[in-house]
């Protein structure tokens, strides 16, 4: 008894005879394809002979396009009387962001509401986790899930 198979006795055959019958269908519909007036383009590896046209335009790439803008001159100004600003026309900065800080209070504990962890709202709303966890504090949202 072998242990291993022997292939030299028996190798596979060169030729079946399924890809004999569609090598010669396929001659045939090539024969039928020409004698109707078609013409057959061959294109090797190459599909086409124009040169590759990606380059990289630094004037549009995020890391250079600084280098690119014309410098900004500021005008030299004359030093003016400060008149003092109208009490209703100038709004306090801390109010803008205390809205920011309600809005996204408002979609953490939406996600909490929905069941996500602090890890998952953060990466879902494009906060640090730190932040959710702040923000949860402050306006008492519990979690179903913790880490």
């Amino acid at each position: 008894m072998q242990r291993f198979h022997d292939t030299r006795n028996d190798p596979l055959p060169l030729h079946s005879t399924v890809q004999d019958a569609e090598r010669l269908r396929l001659e045939q519909a090539t024969q039928a394809f020409l004698a109707k007036g078609g013409q057959i383009d061959q294109v090797g590896f190459q599909m086409s002979d124009a040169p590759s046209n990606f380059v990289i335009n630094p004037e549009r790439t995020p890391v250079y396009a600084h280098l690119f803008q014309p410098p900004v001159v500021e005008p030299v100004l004359q030093p003016e009387q400060e008149q003092e600003p109208e009490p209703a026309a100038v709004e306090p900065a801390p109010a803008a962001a205390e809205e920011v800080a309600v809005k996204q209070a408002a979609l953490v504990m939406a996600a909490a509401a929905l069941g996500d962890s602090p890890k998952w709202i953060a990466k879902k709303l494009h906060m640090t986790e730190k932040r959710v966890r702040q923000l949860a504090r402050d306006y008492r949202i519990n979690f179903r899930a913790q880490r």
